[in-house]
């Protein structure tokens, strides 16, 4: 038997906000904000060319991110702050399924936050938070209506920084958007700027081929259970130059183009004894770059896309056949590297 006796209230705490910018630092935000843009950019059918201007100002200490993906829709507008809403769709071949990037992003880097934005033609809406906001425990924010910017415009204008922006940290975003982006910059309509410096894409196959064992390109399918499906490509091969200082080999992921995980090597793809075998030297030339392709919702990645989650049943489905691609290229680093000993 049981009886209804009362009613609880389940709307979240502002402290949500705390606890889900924690593990965000400048690359991860400013990655969320291109994410976000790209994605209102494919939804609006990718009829005209993007630019995504990241400014950063060392003495002002203040962001600002300028697109020109198409804008948010008025009735959109509480996407951009409410956690766990989005106008996505799980189904669609984009970024963002989780619906806390943007909000998060601008959260985890600025106290003082604005968000100015067009969609198409329409008229031009503004939304601005602060501490204030975030200290209490009222969800509705007011929308103004200010002077138009161009036609599918967004501007976020982020000041008194959480964090400090200095030449070594704009120096490392921009590898990290070149390394992340690199799919979507060799598309001649989609540029990336920081700072006015356009951004080149910065890739990872560059292969040695040793006679015999060019690198090799895997492709097919993996399925989910609800019968949803993912391309995958996997390309493996040796690099021309053993990095054992920088690190840079092992496992590369890519989710619908963007790059998700760079140069792993744990157990989750085969790094550990009795498989390729523990981090070494000697398996130093080994690169394999995993590229899935398919809707948002089966895609592997963790929430802040900055890792892939070794639970997700694509990624299971997945690991059996790359731990034998990881394990047999490392086998054959490892014969040549005994031979130029």
């Amino acid at each position: 038997m049981k009886k209804e006796v009362d009613r609880i209230s389940a709307v979240p705490s502002k402290r949500l906000f705390l606890s889900i910018i924690a593990d965000y630092d400048l690359n991860r935000s400013i990655c969320e904000l291109i994410d976000n843009a790209l994605d209102i950019w494919v939804r609006g059918g990718n009829t005209s060319p993007i630019m995504v201007n990241i400014d950063l100002d060392k003495n002002q200490q203040t962001i600002r991110v300028t697109d020109n993906a198409g804008g948010v829709d008025k009735t959109e507008l509480s996407f951009i702050v409410g956690p766990g809403q989005t106008g996505n769709l799980p189904t669609e071949e984009i970024i963002g399924i989780f619906g806390v990037g943007t909000k998060r992003a601008v959260v985890a880097l600025a106290q003082d936050i604005v968000i100015t934005t067009r969609r198409k033609s329409e008229r031009t809406y503004q939304v601005e938070f602060d501490e204030t906001w975030l200290e209490s425990e009222d969800w509705e924010l007011p929308v103004y209506e200010v002077t138009d910017v161009s036609e599918g415009t967004t501007i976020i204008r982020l000041q008194r920084l959480r964090i400090s922006v200095d030449d070594e940290a704009i120096s490392q975003l921009k590898e990290h958007l070149r390394a992340t982006y690199a799919h979507f910059l060799g598309d001649p309509s989609i540029a990336i700027r920081v700072n006015s410096d356009q951004l080149q894409p910065l890739t990872f196959e560059e292969w040695s081929y040793p006679p015999g064992y060019p690198p090799h390109k895997y492709t097919g399918s993996l399925s989910s259970a609800d019968g949803g499906t993912v391309r995958a490509e996997v390309l493996a091969g040796l690099t021309k130059e053993s990095s054992p200082a920088g690190g840079e080999y092992g496992v590369y992921f890519y989710c619908n183009s963007r790059l998700i995980a760079r140069a792993l090597k744990n157990y989750d793809v085969g790094f550990t004894k009795g498989l390729a075998g523990l981090p070494h030297p000697s398996i130093s030339l080994v690169r394999v770059i995993v590229s899935l392709s398919g809707p948002a919702q089966l895609m592997p990645w963790n929430s802040s896309k900055s890792g892939i989650n070794p639970n997700h049943n694509m990624f299971i489905a997945l690991r059996g056949f790359l731990v034998q691609v990881v394990k047999d290229w490392a086998s054959l680093s490892r014969r040549l590297s005994l031979i130029h000993i």
